[in-house]
């Protein structure tokens, strides 16, 4: 019985020793020669195993065994240490424990030898699976989007991250309501004149539920209207959006481009909330920079319905870094994983740069030539390095020359603002103040930023000249205008 609002939130919180178990459908194939070649056989092209309630993908022994790694180092964020993990072969998960009951029995035996307190399943249980599994272990039974929701709990620290977790987590409960309670008691009414039993308790706790999420969602949509207008502002500006499988380096590489000062931390989901930055400050025009949320394996769909407003910022760039871990033997998945996230969202059209990060503690000489050949157009770099994050800013500047167009700029040497704005706006790449009572630049800008000094040009007097303009931009500028 839920007593109030914080009672569904605070279900899930332990900091017991666990026990973790998955399932697989299949045993290893054949294992290749080496990891270069089995990254080479492992194409992008398969399906990501995420949003699924109970999947039933074929997944190999070898496969649910990086799975259970990857619980155990979730856990880890949490402080929650591993102390059994458990696979079990089987087609497709059951209806009443999802593994096996003799494996579940097993579970509970090796529970009480090792003093676990929590049982993490490496999948999504329904609510009677995962109060089955507490019936019979008598343990806190949690599962993979469970943990996942958790990390993102502890890590939010802004008010916009803190009500998105929340409301996911809402979400993430409501359904687990069902068959809550067994004798399904009724609330009394509310006094001589009330007709009937009242409501159920679950009925009770699903309209908590429901309000809940309302309330958070009107919060959220207010935010998101602020977050708008601030995007509004950013307009004129070049944007990147930094993106990758968690724990890949984006924070540590945008500390290096941006020389902010938080520095990347090695554990899972460490940046939640959308931080933008500015590439050298002090020139124009500005180019952004957005470090978002990590994406992972079977992210829990009402995580990224909640922070789809983070995610936004990554939609309103021009381009995309996507960072991967390259010493990770599953990196070739990570980069499934993220591909198919950026498709959920709508951002596949995105320019992408891929930066094999990490390449300091690769060994494997013949997988890098393997990659590189696949991918001939991508950033290798360790975000530790200077002379890597030099290419790599050099290498972004360079993509952004083509929405730049050169032109002649001539403006009356006491018109100051006009002056401050040219530098504001564009690359000044020569400025002579030879010419009397003209100031003559040359520069390098947005079409749009042109547009908008050439009004200013006509109000006051003076010449605008385009002199090369790149082929897939339109300009409606209207020539020279004289002194």
């Amino acid at each position: 019985m839920i007593n109030n609002e914080q009672a569904l939130l605070n279900r899930h919180t332990t900091r017991s020793g666990a026990i973790i178990a998955a399932l697989y459908h299949m045993d290893n194939p054949l294992k290749p020669a080496s990891h270069s070649e089995s990254f080479f056989s492992n194409t992008l092209s398969e399906p990501a195993l995420h949003n699924s309630a109970q999947h039933t993908e074929r997944i190999s022994k070898q496969s649910a065994q990086y799975d259970l790694e990857e619980l155990s180092a979730l856990l880890a964020t949490l402080n929650i240490a591993t102390l059994h993990s458990v696979l079990q072969k089987r087609i497709r998960p059951t209806t009443t424990y999802y593994l096996g009951k003799g494996k579940i029995q097993y579970i509970a035996q090796k529970a009480q030898q090792l003093n676990a307190g929590v049982i993490v399943i490496d999948g999504e249980l329904t609510g009677p699976q995962q109060r089955n599994i507490e019936s019979l272990t008598h343990c806190q039974v949690l599962d993979r989007s469970g943990i996942i929701l958790e990390i993102f709990s502890q890590h939010a620290s802004t008010h916009m991250a803190r009500i998105q977790v929340q409301m996911a987590k809402w979400q993430y409960l409501l359904p687990k309501l069902v068959g809550a309670w067994s004798h399904f008691s009724r609330q009394a009414g509310g006094g001589v004149k009330s007709r009937g039993m009242g409501e159920k308790q679950i009925e009770i706790d699903r309209r908590i539920a429901r309000s809940k999420i309302a309330s958070l969602r009107k919060k959220l949509d207010h935010i998101q209207v602020e977050k708008t207008e601030q995007r509004k502002l950013r307009q004129e500006c070049f944007k990147v959006a930094i993106v990758g499988y968690t724990n890949s380096g984006k924070t540590t590489l945008m500390q290096g481009i941006t020389q902010a000062h938080e520095a990347g931390q090695d554990q899972l989901f460490a940046t939640l909330s959308a931080r933008v930055k500015s590439i050298h400050p002090s020139k124009h025009p500005q180019i952004l920079f957005t470090d978002t949320v990590g994406f992972i394996r079977r992210l829990p769909h009402s995580l990224i319905k909640s922070f789809h407003s983070t995610l936004q910022e990554t939609l309103d760039a021009h381009l995309c870094l996507h960072v991967i871990d390259v010493s990770h033997p599953q990196c070739a998945m990570q980069m499934n994983t993220t591909h198919e996230v950026l498709k959920d969202i709508g951002a596949q059209h995105l320019d992408i740069i891929h930066v094999f990060n990490k390449t300091d503690r690769l060994d494997d000489p013949l997988r890098k030539k393997i990659i590189q050949k696949r991918y001939p157009d991508s950033v290798w770099m360790s975000a530790f390095s200077k002379d890597d994050i030099h290419s790599i800013s050099e290498r972004i500047w360079d993509y952004f020359q083509k929405y730049f167009c050169a032109a002649s700029l001539r403006v009356h040497i006491q018109n100051s603002a006009l002056i401050s704005m040219i530098y504001q706006h564009a690359v000044v790449l020569e400025a002579d103040y030879e010419q009397q009572g003209s100031v003559e630049f040359k520069v390098k800008a947005k079409i749009s930023s042109l547009k908008k000094i050439e009004k200013h040009l006509i109000k006051t007097g003076g010449s605008i000249h385009i002199i090369t303009k790149h082929a897939h931009q339109k300009s409606s500028l209207g020539g020279a205008y004289l002194m």
